[in-house]
């Protein structure tokens, strides 16, 4: 779902049983208006938001949120982090991630989503701080 968050819900709402036993990836970010939160309400995300409006049998994962796009359009190896609810969507995910060379790294269940959207806003202070606007998040296993 390429659409900003404002509209996330009421897209999946007009496409109503249409997306039953689809997955949607969710890349929004809740963003506050200076983009020093999240609009979201304590323990929910857009992606909690999105699930709870898809019909029965839509599976919601939650990834590419947390790359600036100018970076992704830079063709560079990088980590993507997701999160999801069902094996199989996760499974399909990572296997698109990986068609788009990203590393996919899973994050757990959709519980994790809040984590991803407050990523964002750590690459917005980051940003904002200093480290600039091209730069992304990975994970170094040793």
């Amino acid at each position: 779902m390429a659409v900003p968050y404002t509209n996330a819900v009421s897209v999946v709402a007009n496409y109503g049983e249409s997306l039953a036993g689809k997955i949607l990836v969710d890349i929004s970010n809740p963003f506050n208006a200076d983009a020093s939160g999240l609009v979201t309400t304590t323990g929910s995300s857009a992606a909690h938001e999105i699930a709870a409006a898809a019909p029965e049998g839509t599976h919601v994962v939650k990834a590419l949120n947390s790359i600036f796009g100018h970076v992704l359009a830079q063709d560079k190896p990088l980590d993507a982090f997701f999160a999801g609810d069902s094996a199989e969507a996760k499974a399909r995910v990572a296997a698109f991630l990986e068609s788009l060379d990203l590393r996919p790294l899973d994050a757990g269940g959709l519980q994790m989503a809040s984590v991803l959207e407050w990523t964002g806003i750590l690459l917005m202070g980051l940003a904002r701080n200093g480290a600039g606007f091209d730069l992304a998040l990975g994970a170094d296993f040793h």
